[in-house]
């Protein structure tokens, strides 16, 4: 857990919501209790949008959700973010578009919207 702590930039490879494009993003851990973490997530060029996150570490697996808008209005709120570690400096994983079919059980729900790499600053 206290690897994830600190800023991972990235990029965001989007193709959902008649989007198809790769976007910045950065996303900062910055308390950890247990298993659990939260942190904010930074948009450059979606109007400088900035959202808080809350995640947790299941097994080999990392999920997180944008909770709410501290900052602009531009990122789709409740989607899952699954991702896993590639090396000790880099996740990689799926995001999860809340706007679809939800099924709660597994590890994952929605629909794959997106992928998406970060790497630790």
């Amino acid at each position: 857990m206290s690897d994830l702590k600190g800023t991972w930039s990235g990029t965001f490879n989007q193709f959902s919501h008649d989007i198809n494009g790769s976007f910045p993003v950065k996303l900062t851990i910055d308390a950890i209790s247990g298993n659990e973490f939260t942190g904010t997530m930074e948009w450059p060029t979606f109007d400088d949008t900035r959202t808080r996150v809350k995640g947790m570490v299941d097994g080999g697996l990392i999920k997180w959700t944008e909770t709410e808008y501290l900052r602009g209005d531009d990122a789709v709120l409740g989607g899952l973010y699954v991702a896993h570690f590639e090396a000790d400096n880099r996740i990689a994983g799926d995001w999860m578009d809340p706007k679809h079919t939800i099924t709660p059980k597994g590890p994952r729900y929605g629909t794959r919207g997106a992928d998406f790499v970060l790497k630790k600053e």
